[in-house]
């Protein structure tokens, strides 16, 4: 075991305590003391943060900061959810392969997961255990504080009941087509309000068969099952299980007249799947508008910040700032409200010929999801674009199949392309249409509202070969401020080997997946399993009011070379 060293920036060593933690005769950890009462704990000690290092867990407090320092890009840092290696469904990277060294300040209680994801070093011991606790506080204290911290406990954010789906019917020329229409359970807002909460939706396929899905389209209803304009109840976004529904927002009807995929493309899914309720777990983040003073509107569904949430959070805008809007109606009304999504499934047969294709997610924000587009009145369009290799995620061993791009944008949003980089072939695109219609009548048309995003669809999926090199471009009008926007690409793919197959993709700089050289989080990755992998009991390790696609970082970053 190598010796400790304990370095002070003071002149006098005062400090909270410091040890040594080993594992197979290596030292794993060590404490640089500081005077004040906050603490640095260097991972790794002297050797730092080395891929050859088994790692134990650690205590620290509010206040402290893990160091993390190494040579080289062959390491990275990621945060996981649970003591879980399953990096591709939930790790999310925080510092590249270039960013040592990198202090993360330890600002919240609670228990946090670290993990190196490259060279699948995660499951070869680096991944572990920070409790962070409050100074001077006791368990109980801690327990409290952690929930007001992050709005409640993860039972908290559910909301009651699991709703209902009617009798499926049976297409009349096809036996073997059924169509669920669904329901969730009642969203009750008030005018001004906000929800951004997790519901239990009801299974809408049939237990113990397999179905290939066709189709699926979504509906906002209040307690009369009228359809809701986006002028009185805005859907944010809605993010679950993508066999389940689509990971959309406001334009959410204009995708209902699209067609669906060319047979015999399905997503397949087996009705049993969905038995539990955790399965099918749904984010669904609404704002009511009703009273709300036209120039209020903008600034109350993209979530503006405050000054002084600006001055805490780096943002201008998202779903962590969301609060209540100025309303002029009555706060004592209570509209009740469900989300309505729709399943035309197939029941398969063992003749039946079916090419199944998964569901794949591409942020252009690299991971961040939300970003802010800052008013620059000279220019036509304000540009975000992010490339790296398409599969780095999940590193492929052969070619896959492009079969459908949708994009998901808010207003002010352009155009979205993915391109190929190596080519220069446009691979698809999807382009925002916005209402011209004032009357509340015309629901799908309201004014001045994105209420469609167009969609690529191949008849014969376009291959994509192992390592290719993408561009993601989103497009956003400047001409004035938006907050909080999202450049999301939901993708259908075809072929495309869930396990992983390939060698670890190590190329530096590499802006996609476990390696890129960014701390913001991961751009690609499957959304299929939604929330279903977290336990009733569990709490979220993110600020709930934030958008848990991919789960934002809490982390502050305060060092770089």
């Amino acid at each position: 075991m190598h010796d400790l060293i304990v370095n002070s920036r003071a002149t006098s060593l005062s400090c909270r305590s410091w040890y040594t933690v080993s594992k197979t005769g290596l030292l794993i950890l060590c404490l640089i003391a500081q005077l004040a009462d906050a603490i640095d704990i260097r991972v790794g000690g002297e050797a730092g943060w080395t891929h050859t290092a088994q790692f134990q867990d650690v205590n620290a407090v509010v206040g402290d900061r893990l160091v993390f320092d190494w040579a080289g890009d062959q390491k990275n840092v990621v945060t996981l959810p649970k003591r879980s290696c399953d990096i591709v469904e939930n790790g999310v990277q925080i510092a590249g392969p270039l960013d040592s060294p990198t202090a993360v300040s330890l600002n919240y209680s609670g228990t946090f997961f670290f993990s190196s994801s490259l060279n699948r070093q995660c499951a070869a011991g680096s991944l572990f255990a920070v409790s962070v606790t409050p100074k001077n506080e006791t368990a109980e204290d801690t327990k409290k504080r952690h929930e007001e911290e992050r709005g409640g406990s993860f039972q908290d954010l559910i909301r009651d009941g699991v709703g209902n789906c009617v009798e499926p019917s049976q297409d009349p020329s096809d036996s073997s087509l059924f169509t669920a229409v669904c329901y969730s359970p009642a969203m009750q807002l008030k005018p001004g309000q906000i929800e951004d909460a997790f519901y239990f939706l009801p299974n809408p396929y049939p237990e113990g068969n397999i179905v290939g899905v066709v189709k699926q389209t979504l509906g906002l209803v209040d307690g009369s099952s009228r359809q809701v304009p986006l002028s009185e109840l805005y859907l944010h976004h809605i993010f679950g299980p993508s066999n389940l529904v689509v990971g959309e927002g406001a334009e959410f009807r204009g995708d209902n007249a699209e067609p669906p995929l060319a047979e015999p493309f399905h997503k397949v899914v087996n009705g049993s799947e969905f038995v539990s309720d955790m399965s099918r777990l749904v984010n669904i983040h609404v704002i009511n508008t009703l009273g709300v003073a036209p120039e209020d509107v903008p600034r109350c569904i993209e979530c503006w910040c405050t000054d002084a949430e600006h001055e805490l959070k780096g943002k201008h805008g998202g779903g962590s700032c969301c609060s209540q809007c100025p309303s002029s109606a009555l706060n004592t009304t209570i509209n009740t409200y469900h989300l309505q999504f729709n399943v035309t499934y197939r029941v398969l047969e063992p003749s039946t010929t079916v090419k199944p294709v998964i569901s794949y997610m591409m942020d252009a924000a690299n991971g961040s999801i939300e970003y802010d587009v800052v008013q620059q009145p000279d220019k036509q369009t304000a540009l975000l674009s992010l490339s790296g290799p398409m599969d780095a995620r999940c590193p492929q061993t052969s070619s896959f199949g492009l079969v459908r791009c949708l994009g998901h944008q808010h207003i002010g949003g352009q155009c979205m392309r993915l391109i190929n980089q190596d080519t220069g072939e446009e691979l698809c695109s999807s382009c925002p249409s916005y209402g011209n219609s004032d009357s509340r009548e015309r629901v799908g048309e309201e004014s001045g509202y994105l209420v469609k995003m167009s969609q690529t669809v191949f008849d014969q999926p376009k291959q994509i070969q192992p390592g290719t090199n993408v561009t993601i471009e989103s497009e956003y009008d400047p001409s004035e401020n938006h907050f909080g926007v999202m450049a999301l690409f939901f993708l259908d793919l075809m072929d495309f080997n869930t396990s992983c197959p390939g060698p670890v993709i190590a190329t530096t700089g590499s802006a996609f997946g476990p390696d890129y050289a960014h701390h913001e989080g991961t751009a690609f990755g499957f959304y299929a399993s939604g929330f279903g992998d977290l336990e009733s009991g569990d709490e979220l390790q993110s600020d709930p009011g934030r958008h848990v696609m991919i789960s934002e970082s809490i982390w502050q970053f305060e060092s770089r070379k």
